[in-house]
């Protein structure tokens, strides 16, 4: 136990250091509008959110948690801006109970003491659930009820009860509950039912349906306005499925478009989510696992033990084939492979110390360390918009017209009433001679232009070919290529970027990130460039 109680001290220190990252000033779009919904929500006189991107239980526990901390402490603690800290809080807390998840599911699959101590210590150290585990964002929530969901199953099939039905029942209404994405568990969970029940199909059906009323219970419980409003909720939901099969729907994924399904995902886990020690450590751990699978299967060797392993790949793996092929692939969609890549890691640690003595543990215990507080320091940098907006604020004179783009934060976050705005609508289609007859005519205007992040500049500069991609910008994509090669009448004149960066004593290592998916960067460490237009006619091109 002692092993387990130091690294969950390692991951709370983890997760806690800079969770004040921005500094109060509501700097990821999601936790804006998930604690804008929890604050209209009050038990029990208004419990409808009349939002279902997301499920509705992350928003009734931060709203039954604010409302409980205003009871107790009827401060300013429970304003809209202090609510930020509480559901950061939650989600802290929320990543914790999966690093001991993390710990009880490997024992229960290995029963190896080793194997349950190093599973949730590489969890703990993998920087993408310590980056996620700052934002109060659904995601967080999701990854640990579909690993209790799992937890459950697997009880199940260890040892099959009504009260185990129940709580996969329970677990799985959660997951649903925060992000629909879940449900395509449903016949995952329905073969393992009918698997197990396979020696009388009648038992199997009858705890099917069971199964089902529990479900259904238990969901309208933690998200009744699903049913009660329940058009606004296919509604909602069938935005969000058209989302993910088609990048074009909205502005923001449009980074997204010509991307390869489930490669584009892999190499953004490998090189930044979980990075490279772990993950190599994760691709031995999972071909050792099917070895040994394998053999025992030839061997005619298989016990519940292998089984559960069995269960417990083709979980994730199912997950991975159904998520993977999506056309929008935000980083996060995959945040709930992280607890399975941990404990294959760990596994494929255990083998390698049989090969190489037990030093090696050490040896990858401590270059996963090393690189995630590499990409940890950036949580103890003043955020760039912080930084950028306090530049501004003193270097730009007062009435200046600035330039800032749509879809992106505008730049200075505060005080911003000092300075007159022109907003660039880059986005807009189509990208011919009259949108940029409008654009031309406000950078004639512009003293100094705003980028706040790469938004915009990334994934415009690649779609310009109308040949090949359905929205195009060819014009715009020429306007990016010249302003970022030093080609415009604006020149770039201030530059904000925090990189990850491993400092021991006076050696210093940084590695650019710039190349990770947009939504590892855009939130907690964007690139912010600052250009003055010199021009004396002030011609935008």
């Amino acid at each position: 136990m002692l092993g387990l109680a130091i690294t969950l001290l390692i991951g709370f220190f983890l997760r806690l250091t800079g969770l004040n990252w921005d500094q109060g000033m509501h700097l990821h779009p999601d936790e804006r509008m998930l604690i804008m919904v929890s604050d209209k929500i009050h038990f029990f006189t208004n419990l409808n959110p009349n939002f279902f991107n997301y499920g509705s239980l992350p928003i009734y526990l931060l709203s039954g948690l604010n409302q409980i901390v205003n009871s107790l402490f009827p401060t300013t603690l429970s304003s809209y801006d202090s609510m930020l800290y509480i559901g950061r809080a939650l989600s802290l807390l929320a990543d914790m109970l999966v690093i001991f998840t993390v710990h009880k599911l490997s024992w229960k699959l290995f029963k190896n003491r080793q194997i349950s101590i190093l599973a949730p210590l590489l969890y703990a150290l993998s920087f993408f659930p310590i980056q996620n585990s700052h934002f109060f964002i659904v995601d967080t929530f999701l990854n640990l009820f579909l690993l209790l969901t799992l937890y459950a199953i697997l009880r199940f099939v260890e040892r099959e009860s009504r009260t185990r039905v129940a709580l996969i029942a329970f677990f799985f209404a959660a997951a649903l509950t925060i992000k629909i994405t879940a449900v395509i568990f449903i016949p995952f969970i329905g073969a393992v039912i009918l698997f197990q029940k396979r020696k009388s199909l009648g038992n199997g059906a009858v705890t099917l349906v069971i199964f089902t009323i529990e479900l259904l219970l238990f969901s309208f419980i933690l998200m009744p306005f699903a049913f009660l409003d329940w058009q606004k909720f296919i509604a909602d939901v069938s935005l969000q499925i058209k989302l993910a099969s088609d990048p074009y729907v909205f502005p923001y994924t449009l980074q997204y478009v010509g991307t390869i399904p489930y490669i584009y995902y892999v190499k953004n886990i490998f090189l930044w989510g979980l990075g490279p020690v772990t993950s190599v450590l994760s691709i031995i751990g999972c071909i050792a696992i099917i070895l040994e699978l394998k053999s025992k299967y030839l061997k005619r060797k298989l016990k519940t033990q292998h089984l559960l392993l069995l269960v417990f790949l083709a979980f994730y793996a199912f997950y991975f084939v159904s998520l993977g092929r999506s056309a929008v692939k935000f980083m996060r969609y995959m945040l709930p492979l992280y607890p399975f890549l941990s404990i294959l890691a760990a596994y494929g640690l255990m083998k390698l110390s049989i090969i190489w003595k037990k030093g090696v543990i050490i040896v990858f215990v401590v270059a996963a360390f090393l690189w995630t507080l590499t990409f940890s320091s950036m949580f103890t940098k003043e955020h760039t918009r912080i930084s950028a907006s306090n530049w501004i604020l003193k270097n730009i004179p007062t009435n200046s017209v600035i330039a800032v783009e749509h879809w992106d934060d505008r730049l200075p976050i505060y005080h911003s009433e000092q300075y007159r705005f022109e907003e660039l609508q880059l986005y807009n289609q189509p990208d011919n001679k009259a949108k940029w007859e409008i654009l031309n005519r406000q950078l004639e205007r512009t003293d100094y232009m705003v980028i706040a992040s790469n938004r915009l500049y990334v994934p415009l500069q690649k779609l310009d070919n109308c040949a090949q991609y359905k929205a195009c910008y060819p014009i715009t994509s020429q306007y990016y290529k010249k302003l970022l090669g030093g080609q415009s009448n604006f020149k770039l004149i201030k530059e904000f970027v925090v990189q990850p960066e491993l400092r021991i004593l006076k050696w210093s290592l940084q590695i650019s990130d710039q190349s990770a998916d947009e939504s590892f960067t855009v939130y907690d460490h964007p690139k912010i460039l600052i250009f003055q237009n010199v021009s004396k006619d002030k011609s935008g091109l």
